[in-house]
């Protein structure tokens, strides 16, 4: 009587004291980290006599830092569970995970980044042990996030029967050994890491496993590309995202090439690259960067679908406010951030921002049937303002007032500026922004000789800050540009007014 494959795997946990960690590519893998190890476990009929006299030289070999100790199994190197036999490789390390823990992660980073590292390691690996290693993800264990290969002797691809016994054994096979031919240039332990790598993006068919090997014999086994994603929408359409994803295409495809250790790391930097195109941060400031702010604002928008964020959410709306001149986009994705963290100042102190530059969002405004919008708008800008703490709206205050000014709300914005000009009983002369704001009201208001008053009080104050170097000097200029249109208007207003 034979026993199940699953009842076998409980009897071994419980015998060994360790859990089961996946299949290997020769044999299956069970750890136990606080024994500090990890155990192999091979069928004895799939092991030769001269195999055996490899493993156990293993055991004296000296110690590489990139490979886990093979050490004596001190209950013998062959133990008998349930109804079959294995030969028993025992490694010493305190590793807890494997890349096949990695490879089960949430964040598509993350899984880049753990077998980025594996590549990188490669070719020590291939130096140590010969051109014929291979390794499935549960091969390989993760120190901390260095990751170490569980060693073998390079005895190419287990027996056709083993193969099938695990369906990713056959999902890793090079398209060559799948139609049992030579390698030829193909590195087979490449090209099962490549496939590692392919897992980061997309899911193993859940095929059958003849099904399986015909995928594997013509290079297919995730094709079509995306018919069991593992990512966002988004994030396919991400450039280094779909460019790591062709390379490794490639690495796997029917016609690779063989590639030497300079190209290894050309292919990490790749996934490199990939995986920090996987932030939406990252992958939006960079279509920003290049130019392409309408694409940018886009893939915002379909970020947001799947990671809903803050920072994202203020990032859209700075690209869409400055780069694309939306300002009542910019002031939507805003309320988004409002709505997602109502504790944070940026999005109130970045509407305000908004909403004071008035003229651009009139025009927008200019065909509404009704006020309504301008009104919600007022208080928008009023509860930003009023939800920011006091030190923020001392310096926000000037876009406030352009708020009160753009809605023609000039004594209110009188009243509103004297109060944040001051300093108790000192006046800010140096706030040319607020001091232009209040010469504004009274001209508004049509008192013109205080205007004018104000007029000359900035035009001496930024007299004295050009001497004194204590403003720069593009700031300089800016109010100065003000200035002129201010005493522009006023001397246009008193013409006016002795016209009358």
């Amino acid at each position: 009587m034979t026993t199940a494959v699953g009842d076998r795997t409980r009897v071994i946990e419980e015998e060994l004291g360790a859990e089961y960690a996946g299949a290997g590519w020769w044999g299956s893998l069970y750890r136990a980290p606080r024994r500090r190890r990890w155990y192999r476990l091979i069928p004895v009929e799939e092991v030769s006599g001269e195999q055996r006299a490899e493993l156990l030289a293993w055991q004296t070999r000296p110690r590489r830092p990139d490979l886990v100790p093979v050490v004596r199994e001190e209950r013998g190197e062959q133990r008998q569970f349930a109804d079959r036999w294995f030969q028993i490789v025992s490694y010493e390390t305190d590793a807890g995970r494997s890349l096949s823990d990695a490879l089960a992660e949430h964040e598509p980073a993350h899984r880049i980044a753990s077998v980025a590292a594996a590549l990188r390691a490669f070719p020590g690996w291939r130096e140590a042990i010969g051109t014929g290693v291979v390794a499935l993800p549960a091969d390989i264990v993760l120190a901390g996030h260095r990751p170490l290969l569980l060693p073998l002797p390079a005895w190419g691809a287990p027996s056709l029967a083993e193969v099938f016994a695990e369906p990713e054994r056959i999902a890793h096979l090079t398209p060559e050994g799948a139609r049992g031919l030579p390698a030829g240039a193909r590195d087979p332990g490449l090209h099962s890491l490549g496939v590692t790598a392919l897992r980061c993006f997309e899911a193993l068919p859940d095929d059958a496993p003849e099904r399986l090997l015909q995928r594997a014999a013509c290079a297919a086994v995730f094709a079509p590309p995306g018919r069991a994603g593992r990512l966002a929408s988004w994030m396919r359409r991400v450039e280094p995202v779909r460019a790591a994803r062709e390379e490794l295409g490639e690495l796997t495809g029917p016609r690779a090439a063989a590639l030497d250790d300079t190209a290894v790391r050309q292919l990490t930097d790749f996934l490199d690259r990939a995986g920090r195109a996987m932030d939406p941060l990252t992958a939006v400031r960079s279509l920003r960067e290049a130019g392409e702010a309408r694409r940018a604002v886009g893939l915002a928008h379909a970020a947001l679908v799947d990671r809903p964020g803050y920072a994202l959410l203020l990032l859209a709306a700075e690209i869409a406010h400055r780069d694309l001149g939306e300002p009542l986009e910019a002031l939507s994705l805003l309320e988004r951030a409002v709505q997602t963290d109502p504790e944070r100042t940026e999005a109130y102190a970045a509407q305000l921002s908004i909403i004071g530059g008035w003229s651009a969002v009139q025009v927008r405004l200019a065909g509404a049937t009704d006020g309504s919008y301008a009104q919600r708008l007022q208080a928008t800008a009023r509860a930003a303002f009023g939800l920011l703490p006091h030190e923020l709206r001392r310096e926000h205050a000037h876009e406030m007032a352009s708020c009160l000014l753009g809605q023609g709300e000039l004594a209110e914005a009188n009243a509103f500026v004297h109060q944040w000009l001051h300093d108790g009983d000192t006046l800010m002369w140096w706030r040319f922004d607020l001091m232009l704001d209040y010469g504004e009201t009274f001209l508004g208001l049509g008192h013109l000789d205080a205007a004018a008053h104000i007029s000359e009080q900035v035009r001496a104050g930024l007299r004295r800050v050009r001497e004194n170097g204590q403003m720069d000097r593009g700031e300089i200029h800016q109010h100065g540009m003000r200035l002129a249109d201010f005493d522009l208007r006023l001397h246009e207003a008193r013409d006016g007014k002795a016209g009358a």
